[in-house]
């Protein structure tokens, strides 16, 4: 797994690729944790090159999301390639996180206000 950070217009871009699985999850944990404890108002995790996803995964995004909301800091994922889609099309992600087809248009719609803090603000019908 290795993560490239970039800054651009106020939104935090985390450039992942490898696997994001029980090995990495700790260390995107913590890094997650830094974004948290600065208070960073908008993040984006790029998984365009991201092959594989597992529940640690899955929940350490999960979990960033919750956490950043506490503070009203608002969190996106970008380029869910085909690989991903699968995974999260079964677990539903889509209906807890704002996920868009590229970067570009995750921060767009960050700088727009189109992504509120917290999706999941109501319970799941079922």
């Amino acid at each position: 797994m290795r993560l490239k950070e970039s800054h651009e217009n106020g939104v935090v871009i985390f450039a992942l690729s490898g696997a994001i699985d029980l090995h990495y999850a700790p260390t995107l944990r913590a890094l997650f944790q830094s974004k948290l404890n600065k208070r960073c108002p908008a993040l984006v995790v790029d998984l365009t090159a991201v092959d594989f996803i597992d529940s640690t995964g899955l929940a350490t995004l999960i979990e960033y999301h919750r956490d950043a909301a506490a503070h009203g800091g608002v969190f996106s994922l970008a380029g869910v390639n085909p690989n991903l889609k699968a995974i999260f099309d079964v677990v539903q992600f889509e209906k807890v996180l704002a996920i868009f087809p590229t970067v570009a248009e995750a921060k767009s719609a960050i700088t727009g206000g189109q992504v509120p803090p917290y999706l999941a603000d109501e319970p799941a019908n079922g």
